[in-house]
């Protein structure tokens, strides 16, 4: 049976101990393989810590327009460095409970894209980045971050790319604001607060994650998903 696959390349920047980072990384792991499961099987491919005890705080970082921050900017090109520009999804966890506010209030995780290659609509390369703040811990934040970024495709009628929801969108019920971005639905992975258990995705949204450029197919039935080897630097 074939298995869909990606890979994430996980990077700490943040003053907890290896013991605690690890342990986090794991829960965060395992909730997003529950929740994505049957569809969708994240690998850790490589774990880093900066060589030079780096700290980066969510606090300082304005949360619209993230990647534009320089910090982030060079943090991220530091690791892909690091990787050799592995493709896939790259994690950042930082300190601090919250990024600055910006994109509204309480901003725990940020995702986005960014492009490598591009030939054509069905030929392009591109890898995912994940910022998660200290209280996106024991969460499935992680696991909501990673559908933003399995969600982009290139729009033939529209001639561009998208992150749309293919379930969504999810509708204010107050405001009457469209989000394309998420899902309406409460239980739902998308909902723009994710659930705090048991998460659900729905048939379209798995088979949008599975044409992802990064998702990879695998034949065999079982991969270790969790390798943690040795210590790696950046």
């Amino acid at each position: 049976m074939a298995i869909y696959t990606v890979d994430m390349y996980v990077f700490f920047v943040n003053d907890a101990n290896p013991g605690a980072n690890i342990k986090r990384l794991k829960q965060d792991l395992f909730n997003a393989n529950s929740a994505w499961k049957g569809c969708i099987q994240f690998t850790v491919k490589g774990i880093f810590f900066s060589k030079r005890k780096r700290i980066v705080n969510a606090d300082s970082i304005p949360a619209n327009n993230v990647f534009k921050n320089k910090q982030i900017d060079y943090l991220i090109r530091s690791a892909r460095y690091s990787t050799s520009y592995k493709t896939g999804i790259y994690i950042f966890y930082l300190n601090g409970d919250y990024f600055a506010e910006g994109r509204g209030k309480n901003v725990v995780g940020v995702s986005g894209t960014e492009m490598v290659d591009f030939k054509s609509s069905k030929d392009y390369e591109f890898f995912g980045r994940i910022l998660l703040t200290d209280m996106a811990a024991g969460r499935y934040t992680l696991a909501h971050e990673v559908g933003h970024i399995l969600f982009k495709r290139y729009n033939e009628g529209d001639n561009t790319f998208i992150h749309s929801d293919p379930s969504g969108p999810y509708i204010d019920s107050q405001t009457k604001r469209i989000d394309p971005a998420h899902n309406n639905s409460r239980k739902n992975l998308m909902f723009p607060i994710s659930p705090p258990v048991n998460p659900v995705i729905t048939f379209d949204q798995c088979q949008v994650a599975k044409q992802c450029k990064i998702a990879k197919v695998r034949i065999e039935n079982f991969e270790e998903v969790f390798k943690f080897n040795s210590i790696n630097y950046f």
